[in-house]
């Protein structure tokens, strides 16, 4: 629970931080999605309990602020946060390129599910001009995210669980 108290503000933070200023800082349409790179993070962190609740409320403050309906963004990040804590956590720790395959696969279908949820709602998007100017500049900043945001969770994890020492 102690990740709970430090993670909503966070995620409050970064949902606020990615709907403002990181809304301005864009490669062809796509930006930056902070909230999902630090839900993934915290679930290769070996918390993927919490990085489901993670998920939850950062998709639920992402909603707030988009055009999806309400809920969906969450449905996704919780379904990726379950499915990257099914490997152990010390499994991310031993390769540099683990995290960069989860943010790039996870990006994808993050997008892909947001561009499903458009479609299913009826709203004209044209797929090969979404998938060029959305889905793949996203992934990239997703990409250049992911190694410091790793770095910041194991941090952040090791701080707030530190390893219990046995004598």
């Amino acid at each position: 629970m102690r990740s709970l108290g430090v993670g909503i503000p966070i995620l409050a933070a970064l949902a606020v931080l990615q709907s403002t200023v990181l809304a301005q800082f864009t490669l062809l349409d796509g930006r930056a999605d902070v909230i999902l790179v630090a839900v993934l993070c915290w679930a290769m962190a070996g918390r993927g309990e919490d990085a489901m609740v993670w998920g939850l409320v950062g998709g639920l403050l992402l909603d707030l602020f988009s055009a999806v309906p309400f809920g969906s963004t969450a449905m996704i990040l919780i379904l990726l946060a379950y499915l990257v804590s099914l490997l152990r956590a010390g499994f991310w720790e031993a390769n540099l390129l683990l995290p960069l395959g989860v943010v790039l696969a996870a990006s994808i279908i993050f997008h892909g599910w947001g561009i499903g949820t458009m479609l299913v709602l009826g709203r004209a998007i044209d797929l090969p001009q979404a998938v060029a100017r959305v889905v793949i500049p996203s992934t990239l900043l997703n990409l250049a995210l992911a190694i410091p945001a790793t770095q910041l969770t194991v941090y952040l994890n090791r701080a707030l669980f530190p390893p219990e020492v046995t004598v």
